[in-house]
């Protein structure tokens, strides 16, 4: 399917739309406008939502990628006077065992 059967169908279902409401009486076109009204505002929701969601998937996947990043990063560039709990890294001069001078 090309773009001008496309556009050419689009066309050809406007006016029979068009020529149906023209038939209807007042308060049949109000009834098919506000119908028509409500189906155009859910299309909109609904692709609002998916963008919505692949926009946070997105983020999601980059965070989650430059956190390993990050991490990868710290313990290779780590002083070796230390230990590493999962992604924490703990330095020796941390440690409550071993007083500290105030200054």
């Amino acid at each position: 399917m090309n773009f001008s059967t496309v556009m050419a169908t689009a066309g050809l279902l406007t006016c029979i739309v068009l020529a149906i409401r023209m038939c209807l009486s007042p308060r049949q076109r109000q009834r098919m406008d506000a119908q028509l009204r409500q189906a155009s505002w859910a299309l909109r929701d609904a692709g609002q939502r998916l963008s919505s969601w692949l926009r946070s998937r997105r983020f999601k996947n980059s965070a989650a990628t430059q956190a390993d990043a990050l991490i990868r990063r710290a313990k290779t560039t780590a002083k070796p006077e230390g230990e590493w709990d999962g992604n924490v890294y703990r330095p020796k001069s941390f440690n409550k065992d071993e007083p500290r001078k105030p200054h």
